[in-house]
């Protein structure tokens, strides 16, 4: 080969492994916005179920955790707070077994979290939102507010009720106040 071959020979290698070269960080560029996009995609679903989690746990629990929160008995006041007017203002029922039996299945068969907006029934779903919608936020708010002054007249009533707060009835006692609420003639007892 001639010195002029040679030369080309080592030009035209060099210009393939650039080719090369240029071709795979082009390609690898390609893998890495891929990459970039599945853990955006990512980020965007978990923001998605913690916001989720954050709504569904407001209107059970009155507390706005971001992540899965099983049935928890400590909270059952709140709970039942918000079913009773539920109840009345949308003639719909629920109960505290309902959103139990929702909360005991915390994933869905496909293995993606499971939030109130998978609610087949329709039950969950439409009593979340009915709790979120700003003016029964509003309702809620002044419903709790006139338990807990009924609440407190008890307790000058009675100065040995044990009863503090809201938070310290059971769903039956909170029933108990509701109907003093309905009727301010019911007789009351919380034991």
């Amino acid at each position: 080969m001639t010195k002029k071959g040679i030369a080309l020979s080592i030009l035209i290698f060099l210009l393939v492994g650039v080719l090369f070269y240029v071709g795979y960080r082009i390609g690898d560029n390609t893998a890495l916005k891929r990459i970039e996009q599945e853990e955006k995609h990512r980020i965007a679903n978990k923001l998605i179920v913690e916001m989720a989690y954050e709504v569904q746990n407001k209107a059970f629990f009155g507390i706005g955790f971001i992540e899965y929160t099983p049935y928890n008995k400590k909270y059952e006041w709140a709970l039942q707070i918000n079913i009773r007017l539920y109840t009345r203002e949308t003639m719909k029922v629920i109960t505290l077994s309902d959103v139990e039996a929702f909360l005991a299945t915390p994933v869905n068969h496909d293995g993606t979290p499971r939030t109130w907006e998978d609610d087949e029934t329709g039950t969950i779903k439409d009593f979340v939102q009915w709790c979120l919608a700003g003016k029964n936020a509003g309702v809620l708010a002044f419903y709790k507010g006139e338990l807990r002054d009924i609440l407190a007249d008890y307790r000058v009533e009675d100065p040995h009720c044990p009863y503090k707060n809201l938070e310290d009835l059971t769903p039956e006692q909170i029933i108990e106040l509701d109907k003093k609420y309905l009727d301010p003639d019911y007789d009351l007892i919380l034991e």
